[in-house]
């Protein structure tokens, strides 16, 4: 139990730095914890019962990252720079596999619920879940196959501008 205590008043420290979090504890006189334990147990519950998981893994995919993103643009610190495009290089492979895949995933029990903890594992710093999959997986398929996914770049770039060309010359 004294390590569920310090994980809550670790996390009642954390959220008081949240402007946001202060306010809504003093107008509602429930603990910040609390409500955001509420919050964590409803996304969980919609997720793992498939209430809106779709829609659930997509903010979580999106809207966290995204705005982290916006941070680290401002800021001049390198490594939030990489950690997020490791991120997004990441992610946009998983949405890739995802559209081909969806209609088998989509029956497996639970789907969302582990979409939830992978989109988890990869955002949350503690993990580096991104980069361990970028180095281990992605880098070294991308670094194979760069030559010749650069050559069939080429040629759609060159048969994009016939195309575009032809457009251009029928008007």
């Amino acid at each position: 139990m004294d390590k569920a205590q310090i994980y809550l008043t670790q996390l009642d420290k954390e959220l008081s730095k949240y402007p946001l979090a202060v306010e809504a504890e003093k107008r509602t006189s429930i603990p910040k914890t609390y409500m955001v334990a509420a919050v964590v147990g409803l996304f969980a519950i919609f997720t793992i019962f498939n209430i809106f998981g779709a829609l659930i893994t997509t903010l979580l995919g999106f809207l966290w990252p995204a705005y982290q993103s916006y941070k680290a643009i401002e800021d001049s610190d390198k490594e939030n720079d990489t950690q997020w495009l490791t991120y997004w290089t990441v992610f946009g492979f998983f949405n890739v596999i995802e559209v081909f895949t969806d209609v088998l995933l989509y029956w497996i029990p639970f789907y969302y619920a582990f979409k939830s903890i992978i989109i988890l594992y990869l955002i949350l710093p503690q993990f580096q879940g991104a980069k361990v999959v970028y180095t281990s997986i992605i880098a070294p398929y991308l670094m194979k196959q760069q030559v010749e996914i650069d050559s069939d770049i080429a040629k759609i770039k060159k048969q994009a501008a016939s195309v575009v060309g032809d457009i251009i010359k029928q008007d």
